[in-house]
């Protein structure tokens, strides 16, 4: 089975070789810190769906972040609400003020940027056309990873327990739950809306369909003893970055379902990977203590 539906991405003059991203991180190579109120540590971070915002996930706080004409990043606000560890955090995928958040404490909430108001212990969609919450929805168990469908339509979640969830957001319920016998870790929707990959232990990343959450193909990405834990799909839609706990990350052709390229560079797990906005970059975070960008194309 192969997957393929790629888009014409603009590419910045500074990223189009090599050596012009080179020329480019050599006058961008200090990191800037920015001072978070009452947060100890973060623990994800992800764009809205424009660009123009960061939100981050902590210990029990969702913080917003926003740039000045400068492009120097601004705090902007603490949404409370969480009475653990905000484990991830998800854009949607069309309205730039739209996100959601799952954690420790067995619960998934939604978000407006416009408000600061918070969901309830269970998970609550709020309605900016009405400016009301809508019913609520309860999950089984606490949840870990998220994300948005592209219609925005939809979130997928995964929980401790190993279980993939779909929760329709129009109907505010949860239309499916599956179990798994191996780890869930995290997942990632194709553009098409029609699949998601699901990183796993045992070194696979399963294809499941969408809305029904059937599975459809297994991909056997890395070694048996290792954990598939973090996806990236490149902006074309053509390839599948997959970070695993072996400390390597492999590169997948989704239209052969063939691995095209492996990195090896850092010393840990790798838990995060992520495609620049053009896709000729590939960035990996890990333990170490730096940030690991390679040319992808």
């Amino acid at each position: 089975m192969g997957i393929k539906e790629s888009n014409k991405l603009s590419v910045d003059a500074s990223f189009k070789t090599p050596q012009s991203c080179r020329d480019f991180f050599k006058t961008k190579s200090r990191a800037r810190l920015t001072p978070v109120e009452d947060v100890s540590y973060v623990r994800y971070l992800v764009w809205n769906c424009d660009g123009t915002s960061l939100l981050s996930g902590s210990d029990k706080f969702v913080s917003t972040f926003s740039f000045d004409n400068s492009s120097k990043v601004r705090f902007r606000s603490n949404l409370a609400g969480h009475e653990d560890n905000v484990d991830g955090v998800a854009a949607a995928k069309t309205n730039p003020s739209l996100f959601a958040s799952c954690s420790a404490d067995k619960t998934i909430r939604t978000w407006d940027a416009r408000s600061t108001r918070y969901a309830s212990k269970t998970i609550r969609t709020w309605d900016a056309r009405s400016t009301r919450y809508a019913s609520k929805v309860t999950t089984k168990d606490a949840n870990l990873y998220l994300s948005y469908t592209p219609d925005d339509n939809y979130i997928i979640f995964a929980d401790k327990g190993d279980s993939v969830g779909l929760l329709d957001l129009r109907a505010n319920a949860v239309l499916d739950t599956v179990a798994f016998k191996e780890e869930t870790n995290e997942i990632v929707v194709h553009p098409n809306g029609k699949y998601a990959f699901v990183g796993m232990s045992g070194g696979k990343v399963d294809i499941i369909n969408l809305p029904n959450l059937t599975h459809v193909k297994t991909i056997k990405a890395h070694p048996y003893l290792s954990s598939c834990q973090s996806l990236s799909l490149s902006p074309d839609q053509k390839y599948l970055a997959v970070g695993a706990s072996d400390a390597c990350c492999s590169i997948w052709d989704l239209e052969e379902m063939i691995c095209v390229r492996t990195l090896q560079r850092i010393d840990y797990p790798v838990r995060s990977v992520s495609y620049s906005h053009c896709g000729n970059l590939l960035a990996m975070g890990s333990e170490d203590h730096f940030i690991d960008v390679a040319w992808a194309s």
